[in-house]
């Protein structure tokens, strides 16, 4: 009996714990490709909801779906070449969204919209959320200087802050590995308004190449095989969408540095991406 109790007791850990992981997986797919905001539902807006929308292209399905079994709730809807996940019933939010997103911090600026959102539903519990006082919360959604998560100025250390099951997550939406004509592979990830995040990526594994800005954008770009390999450990078995077959094939090739299986390899990514 003591050893049948012992091994539950282990079994019911692990399974909390990998819960966990999917669900800091899941905001961290939310942090890149995510959408949080407040919408009307009829044209003379005076009925809204808030809403989680998460896009991608079609053929990275398999994360959008496992977004939505993680969380449990939520509608896929398809349109061309994309897929959506959306969450826009209050009640949903205030049960399942809202206490998600105060134990598993968004880091980018959508933990605003998250404070906003949440202002809103308790405007409703107290009878204020008039269409004036919504219009007026929902304006405050389109700066683009919203603060970040406290969670990148508290003291944490970097490594709890960058964790790598939300990275891996983040990587699922916004991260491409890459491989070049030559056979030679790349690692790339970049972001518009929360630079914020690639600067901490950049520090946490050490890449010496400088990030490249653009008009309002920086980019994290390395092929320096050093780094790729602190990266793919990093992450590795974390990615749970389609990028964590393409990752296999691409970590395949970088460790057995074969020119002619490289390329195949690179053909094979390449198809996936285009069968959609």
């Amino acid at each position: 009996m003591l050893k049948q109790y012992k091994n539950n007791a282990i079994s019911s850990e692990t399974k909390r714990e990998d819960i966990n992981s999917e669900q800091k997986w899941a905001t961290g797919i939310i942090d890149g490709d995510g959408h949080i905001g407040l919408e009307w539902t009829n044209k003379e807006k005076t009925k809204w909801v808030p809403v989680l929308k998460v896009t991608l292209h079609r053929y990275n399905s398999r994360a959008i779906y496992r977004l939505k079994k993680i969380f449990g709730i939520g509608k896929v809807t398809h349109s061309g070449h994309t897929i959506t996940y959306r969450v826009r019933n209050k009640a949903l939010w205030r049960s399942v969204l809202i206490p998600l997103f105060s134990r598993f911090h968004l880091r980018s600026m959508k933990y605003a919209a998250v404070l906003v959102i949440k202002k809103a539903l308790h405007m409703e519990q107290l009878g204020n959320a008039t269409p004036k006082n919504i219009l007026r919360l929902q304006k405050s959604l389109d700066r683009k200087t919203d603060p970040i998560s406290p969670i990148w100025t508290n003291g944490t250390n970097l490594k709890n802050v960058v964790d790598l099951d939300w990275l891996a997550g983040f990587i699922e939406a916004e991260g491409s590995f890459y491989i070049l004509h030559n056979g030679r592979h790349g690692f790339a990830i970049g972001q518009t308004y929360d630079q914020h995040i690639i600067i901490a990526i950049h520090r946490l594994f050490g890449v010496q190449s400088a990030l490249k800005h653009r008009t309002n954008y920086i980019m994290l770009d390395t092929k320096n095989t050093a780094i790729l390999y602190l990266i793919a450990n990093a992450i590795n078995n974390r990615l749970l969408g389609i990028k964590s077959f393409e990752f296999s094939l691409w970590l395949r090739t970088l460790r057995k540095k074969n020119k002619t299986k490289t390329l195949k390899a690179k053909s094979i990514i390449t198809l996936i991406r285009q069968r959609c």
